[in-house]
């Protein structure tokens, strides 16, 4: 029973804190936990977009998988696979993060910011592509930081000889 009401306490606890300032919670969520969430994004722009799946950030290393692609980082490299097409494009992820993966560079400039314990949602816009991104975060689950690129590393040594390899590093 009390661990029940210990629970029940830091979830309201959780809560209050992100009502209190929502981005400030999600940065610091990030920034110190291995953070698993499930991810809605609508980009509304020249060509509309709609973009769903699950992301996973652990420090500089991330992963990101939905609408038949998949994204890896360890921190120094990215693999983009699109499975449909049969190409893998690997480079350098030095001094750039995909949007996903890196909440604390655009959060403070979201409109409605709507973030509990678990979810997170708002509108951003992005001046330099004009366009406007919707986005909503579900089942955002912390644990700690592993230190391992485990889970964030593609290796294209086991594709078939239809698949096309790009190394830009």
């Amino acid at each position: 029973m009390k661990k029940t009401v210990a629970a029940f306490l830091l979830t309201l606890v959780s809560f209050a804190l992100a009502a209190q300032d929502g981005a400030s919670y999600l940065k610091d969520l990030v920034a110190g936990n291995r953070v698993t969430f499930n991810y809605n994004l609508g980009v509304k722009g020249k060509a509309p977009v709609v973009m769903s799946g699950k992301a996973v950030i652990d420090g500089d290393c991330y992963s990101v998988c939905g609408n038949g692609l998949e994204m890896y980082c360890d921190g120094a490299t990215k693999w983009t696979v699109d499975n449909e097409a049969k190409e893998v494009y690997i480079e350098s992820s030095e001094g750039t993060r995909d949007f996903l993966a890196d909440p604390s560079a655009w959060i403070d400039n979201v409109k409605d910011l709507k973030v509990s314990s678990s979810t997170a949602s708002g509108t951003y816009y992005d001046k330099a592509q004009d366009v406007t991104l919707s986005f909503k975060f579900s089942s955002i689950t912390p644990s700690p930081l592993s230190g391992s690129t485990a889970g964030f590393v593609f290796d294209p040594s086991a594709l078939g000889s239809e698949w096309v390899v790009t190394d830009l590093r």
